[in-house]
């Protein structure tokens, strides 16, 4: 896949019809869109969705929205269903029920529908109410699909940092609320501006009001780590290890300091200490911490990164990707290379833009420069590799089939480099390329994804991959180190640690030493 050059003509030429989307109905739906996009990309977010209810058993009926967002990325599907709710009038616990009732029960009955009708009709989703754009992104197989039901409930603020001790104004959360005790009087009389479990026969509901909603979709703000948070905030209220969360933002703090024994983010309690409460200061004390203000600033290098990913999904979507001779487009097969991109969290997009920044450093000074991204070997991201090609246009190359030759020839030199990879490392699942030209060279410039899933070789194809290797030139005397960053950076030291030194030990504990050795990345 390709991307339209910019050096003759300012606009790409339109070679087919766009995805067009729904932008939100509403200001409020509008506003959690740009959200979502922001932090989940474009190609992945869809506002507005459909199903064709048909009527009577019949072809004919009228698309009926599904949801007000759908997220589909890789395994995960993220629902969301908004509402603003006006803050009613009277006493205050008759006001909560009131407003519940509509803003929190409503939703959550549409995201269950919808949860349902992608479960049993994957294949009838749609992006306009005629039902004649069908979704153009492949759900991920039932078996390994996770399912996340987000309500987004505004209204409620002002209101519950008036009557609360929430500075921000976000909902208090209490595993024991169950059902429509959130609403009723059946189980006693409903607290306000508390949430727990509403529906705790069926799938996770995850409530958000105007206050929590753009803290936590800015704190993780990339589809893996917002997917993985709400997974183990779901597993951490059913545990039974919360009694109360003073606030959703507060929760956040609590699991964004906290490390399983894989490494990962988690709601980690020590043993004897269940079941806790989390105070309503614990977010104020984070955001001020040095240590975050120094991944905030680390972090400004990963959003290459996210850009990277941008001129890729722009184009998918706008109908300017240019396509090699020879192949046809098809959005749902060209999903997939991207889709890695997107899928790599933030700490690592962090890595891997140093990585992509020192290479494009190191285009400008050689002809054609490669660098290699994998992770080592047993870790869950180990199944993908990356890969930055650098290539310059020379003047030799206009009367050697110009510009188009140029890149014909740079991307049969980075489907060489994919299939090298996957024949010499048989743990990878798949590798993921990208080629340009280096920064700052006055002609035409373009970008070119390659994508190649793992596979059985044969000694025959192992011995052509081998020899073409061999040929190019490609993945011949490699160099590799292995690279350490830290997510939250010691403050003041924002830079990786000096190859070969060891990493400061005496200051972390058994399991923050475990989390630093697996987040070791191997760079080539």
């Amino acid at each position: 896949m390709a991307q339209n050059p910019s050096g003759i003509d300012e606009r790409p030429k339109l070679l087919r019809p766009p995805v067009i989307k729904s932008e939100g109905r509403t200001a409020s739906e509008r506003y959690l869109a740009k959200l979502a996009e922001r932090s989940f990309l474009n190609l992945w977010s869809y506002p507005n969705p459909y199903r064709d209810q048909r009527q009577g058993g019949t072809d004919k009926g009228n698309g009926k929205e599904l949801c007000d967002l759908l997220v589909v990325c890789g395994k995960h599907v993220i629902i969301f269903s908004e509402k603003t709710v006006g803050w009613p009038g009277g006493a205050i616990e008759t006001a909560w029920r009131r407003w519940a009732s509509k803003a929190i029960r409503d939703s959550a009955k549409q995201t269950k529908g919808a949860e349902r009708w992608i479960s049993e009709f994957p294949g009838r989703l749609f992006l306009d109410p005629d039902c004649t754009d069908p979704f153009p992104i492949d759900l991920p197989p039932e078996e390994v699909r996770q399912v996340h039901r987000v309500v987004v409930a505004n209204g409620s603020a002002k209101p519950c940092r008036k009557h609360t001790r929430s500075s921000s104004g976000s909902l208090i959360i209490r595993p024991g609320v169950k059902g429509d005790s959130h609403w009723t009087d059946r189980n006693g009389a409903p607290e306000p501006f508390v949430i727990g479990d509403v529906d705790p026969e069926g799938s996770f509901v995850h409530v958000f009001n105007e206050a929590a909603l753009e803290i936590v979709i800015d704190e993780l703000d990339t589809v893996t780590d917002f997917a993985d948070y709400l997974a183990k905030k779901a597993a951490f209220v059913r545990s039974g290890d919360l009694v109360e969360a003073h606030g959703e933002e507060n929760l956040l703090a609590y699991y964004a300091i906290r490390i399983n024994d894989e490494g990962d983010h988690d709601f980690v309690v020590e043993e004897g200490k269940v079941p806790i409460s989390i105070d309503c200061r614990r977010y104020d004390k984070f955001v001020i911490d040095p240590r975050y203000q120094a991944r905030k600033f680390a972090n400004e290098t990963s959003y290459l990164w996210d850009n990277l990913i941008s001129k890729f999904t722009s184009h998918l979507l706008d109908g300017t990707s240019i396509m090699p001779e020879g192949q046809d487009f098809d959005l749902r097969k060209l999903e997939l290379g991207v889709r890695q991109l997107a899928l790599v969290p933030r700490f690592f997009r962090r890595l891997h833009s140093e990585a992509i920044a020192d290479a494009l450093e190191r285009g400008k000074h050689d002809d054609r420069f490669v660098r290699v991204i994998m992770s080592p070997t047993g870790e869950e991201a180990s199944e993908t590799a990356f890969f930055i090609q650098t290539m310059k246009y020379l003047d030799w190359m206009d009367t050697k089939g110009g510009y188009d030759g140029y890149r014909k020839s740079r991307s049969a030199l980075a489907m060489i480099y994919a299939l090298g990879l996957l024949e010499r490392h048989s743990h990878l699942g798949r590798v993921v390329g990208i080629s340009c030209e280096p920064p700052d060279q006055s002609r035409e410039s373009s970008e070119d994804l390659v994508y190649v899933e793992q596979h059985e070789w044969t000694d025959q194809e192992r011995k052509k991959i081998q020899s073409d290797c061999k040929t190019a030139g490609v993945l011949q005397n490699q160099n590799e180190r292995p690279v350490r960053g830290q997510e939250f950076p010691e403050h003041g030291v924002i830079a990786f640690e000096r190859l070969g030194s060891p990493p400061e030990s005496s200051r972390l504990n058994r399991k923050q030493r475990r989390a630093l050795k697996a987040r070791t990345r191997k760079r080539k």
